[in-house]
């Protein structure tokens, strides 16, 4: 079973994708495709926000009518070039979080946005739940892959000091 950011239903991993007159459709209106339409709009143009991420127009555009998702680096990059929160662009949880308008330029050098003390129980907990994730699915993740998620897990789970399991199973399928 697999998991859509765009309306957060289960599909088998053999399932074939249902035409635009069917349930994809729908979907492109609510959940993921929708939230980032609206972070889109806030923030320029598909095509502004593609050029910014590195991505084709296409890619964003497919993204945003729900034909496909992106992955854990471009949503890395989706959040960052808008100040949008990934949990709010993942599971519309919290706030968005958006910062100005338009698509920023990329920042001069790596900015760590992770709190200044490491809630080490939290953490190894992130990383638990991402083994187990990986374990279930059966895939493998290169070192380097393994580490950002981690991190991008454990910034998501911070604030609310628990492991987002469902948030875990989202990233790990997209990592894969």
């Amino acid at each position: 079973m697999s998991i859509h950011l765009c309306c957060n239903a289960p599909t088998p991993y053999d399932a074939t994708e249902v035409d635009m007159t069917g349930k994809r459709e729908k979907q492109a209106g609510s959940g993921f495709a929708a939230r980032l339409r609206e972070v889109i709009e806030a923030h320029g143009s598909a095509s502004g926000l593609a050029k910014a991420i590195e991505r084709s127009e296409g890619a964003v555009r497919k993204w945003l009518r729900g034909e496909s998702e992106p992955n854990v680096t471009d949503l890395r990059s989706v959040c960052e070039q808008t100040g949008t929160s990934i949990e709010w662009l993942v599971a519309g949880r919290g706030q968005r979080e958006a910062l100005g308008l338009g698509v920023r330029e990329p920042a001069a050098g790596y900015q760590n946005s992770a709190p200044e003390r490491l809630d080490h129980a939290l953490h190894e907990g992130v990383m638990g739940a991402v083994e187990a994730e990986l374990l279930k699915t059966g895939l493998t993740l290169p070192l380097n892959k393994r580490s950002t998620l981690v991190s991008h897990l454990y910034e998501l789970c911070y604030e609310r000091k628990e492991v987002d399991l469902e948030a875990v199973a989202r990233l790990v399928k997209l990592a894969g």
